[in-house]
């Protein structure tokens, strides 16, 4: 017998954020449907297939070596649309290179707050990723604005 529909969104972010804070690219494709599309403010466009949220996931990681997210409060499930939210922190350093594209490393550390809304679908894998968190708050955290 599966996990409920319930289970399922609710420990979808959990997963996603394992992936995110272990650096584990092997478990993308179970976080990601088929045919998904993520929009993040970060983003010059929408990311639809593997081989961008791979690029996306490897980006972030080499331009914030020490990146993480923690879970704020529970996640809100929407049973009904298959949408489950969580709010979370983003916390790093930027000392790498390669992202943002063309800044180079500022050494300067952040903290901001966000939320993710997930769709995911009954095998457990997203077809929509929509982060919502101020780009702005960031540039100016690491010096850039």
């Amino acid at each position: 017998m599966g996990i409920s529909i319930r289970e399922s969104l609710t420990t979808y972010p959990g997963r996603y954020f394992a992936a995110w804070n272990g650096r584990d690219l092997e478990v993308v494709p179970g976080l990601l449907a088929g045919r998904f599309r993520w929009v993040d403010p970060s983003l010059p466009a929408d990311i639809t297939d593997l081989e961008g949220a791979h690029g996306f996931f490897q980006a972030a990681w080499q331009g914030f070596p020490d990146l993480r997210f923690e879970a704020v409060g529970d996640p809100l499930v929407d049973e009904i649309t298959g949408r489950v939210a969580q709010e979370w922190r983003m916390i790093g350093t930027h000392t790498g290179e390669g992202f943002p594209p063309g800044v180079p490393p500022t050494g300067r550390a952040f903290d901001l707050a966000g939320t993710d809304v997930f769709t995911v679908d009954p095998e457990g894998r997203a077809t929509a990723i929509h982060a919502y968190w101020d780009v702005t708050t960031l540039a100016r955290q690491l010096g850039l604005a």
